[in-house]
């Protein structure tokens, strides 16, 4: 479970159904991983603004035991969101095979009639060694 922790997470109407899910959650024994927003621009505020939110009997069980991932803002961003995704599982492997995934199901989804054989896109005076970087793909994480 991705738990996302911003100033409105313990507000407003759906409060009571969010703890429900977090007291499921951990009684089923489910990881929980917190992405706590310090983004002021997406609703971040200090740890501290969630205990004095968070319902009483979540704090007691331990629900803040394990550290939650810093959601931060500008040029760390991209760090942060990285770090989530690892807490959550991705790994360098997974998104490459990802790739694959996506490529392999774009092949076999070509338009009836059209060629299922790419041509690699080059500037007129290319040569073959040149174009080759182009080619690649950049990996996700």
């Amino acid at each position: 479970m991705l738990l996302y922790l911003n100033k409105a997470t313990w507000a407003g109407e759906g409060a009571e159904a969010l703890a429900e899910q977090v007291r499921a959650a951990r009684e089923a024994r489910l990881p929980i991983v917190m992405a706590h927003e310090n983004d002021a621009v997406r609703g971040g505020c200090i740890f501290a603004h969630f205990f004095e939110v968070t319902p009483r009997d979540l704090i007691a069980d331990g629900l803040y035991h394990d550290l939650a991932v810093g959601c931060h803002a500008g040029p760390h961003r991209q760090v942060s969101i990285a770090l989530l995704a690892q807490a959550l599982g991705a790994t360098k492997q997974t998104a490459q095979s990802r790739v694959r995934r996506v490529t392999a199901l774009a092949r076999t989804t070509q338009p009836r009639g059209s060629s299922s054989k790419m041509e690699p896109c080059r500037s007129s005076g290319e040569d073959e060694e040149s174009a080759a970087p182009h080619a690649q793909m950049s990996q996700i994480v």
